[in-house]
């Protein structure tokens, strides 16, 4: 029995409490994405506060993450519950498209909301340019593009592509059956928008605290406040970037490691915990909103 037949059979197998654990676990999950999320797009509607050009992102992002929670996240339940994959070959590749689709999507967000970042704070003349409502929208159009491009080629491959893994509980890309896909992916389309991401956000920070030391010794309150609500801002995105990295650092590292050994070599554990962190980073960001901004907190309070 190899190591994928060995997954399957401690999905079908494994005890009741091990099975409802697991169940509640991804529901709670589930129903804490998909409520969190609509709450985000909700907010930002009926506040008119929140309706800013960054926040345009923040609706991008929650949007993926509610298409998460329709598309992928139920069927891992259901998996869960029944101990196989019940929805057949198609439906599969379809929800493995998903997966990925959606998990691109949000990452090369991640990466505008960072871009936007650093004009806004580090080069405001051309933030005024490059950031109106229209081009927003038109970038948020383009990433969408992008991740569904990158997901299409896994469906023409003869051996691989969108398959059931039973440990993760969810139809994913095989990523140790083409490498060369895999290398691309990696270095393209994950490794360049978390560069990017990183050296934004360093420039960001540096000018954020060069800026308020200067405007606190020019004794120059006004400017000062505005630099410190940019900040604020600033320190909320980065705040989802950071959640959204501890979620998918360990996912990159597992995948990596598969590829590397071109098959599964860790316990289920593992891939189960995996799953998790996939639908786990489409969880927290509300969450993250309401810790670090008053007026998403106040907003759910009054949806609450």
């Amino acid at each position: 029995m190899d190591l994928l037949e060995s997954l399957s059979h401690e999905l079908a197998k494994r005890g009741n409490h091990l099975l409802w654990i697991e169940t509640v676990m991804f529901s709670i999950i589930n129903v804490a994405a998909f409520l969190g999320n609509l709450s985000v797009c909700y907010a930002v509607y009926r506040n008119q506060r929140l309706r800013t050009l960054s926040n345009m992102f923040v609706v991008a992002l929650a949007v993926s993450d509610i298409l998460m929670s329709t598309f992928c996240m139920p069927f891992s339940v259901v998996t869960l519950i029944r101990g196989q994959w019940i929805f057949g070959d198609s439906f599969c590749r379809f929800h493995g498209f998903g997966v990925f689709t959606f998990g691109l999507a949000s990452l090369h967000t991640m990466g505008l909301i960072a871009v936007s970042r650093y004009f806004c704070i580090v080069k405001p003349e051309r933030y005024i340019v490059l950031f109106k409502k229209q081009r927003i929208l038109l970038y948020i159009g383009v990433v969408w593009c992008t991740a569904f491009i990158g997901s299409v080629p896994p469906f023409l491959f003869s051996h691989g592509g969108f398959e059931f893994q039973p440990g993760k509980a969810m139809c994913l890309y095989t990523f140790d059956t083409n490498i060369a896909y895999t290398v691309f992916i990696e270095c393209v389309y994950v490794a360049t928008p978390l560069t990017l991401i990183i050296v934004c956000y360093a420039k960001v920070f540096y000018t954020v605290s060069r800026s308020n030391q200067v405007f606190s010794l020019e004794n120059n309150p006004q400017v000062l406040r505005a630099n410190v609500e940019e900040a604020k801002v600033t320190k909320t995105l980065a705040a989802v970037m950071a959640g959204f990295a501890c979620c998918w650092l360990p996912v990159c590292i597992i995948d990596y490691t598969d590829a590397a050994y071109g098959e599964p070599t860790l316990p289920r554990q593992a891939y189960l915990t995996y799953g998790f962190l996939v639908y786990l980073s489409s969880t927290i960001n509300p969450f993250i909103y309401g810790a670090t901004n008053k007026h998403f907190r106040r907003q759910y309070r009054e949806i609450g």
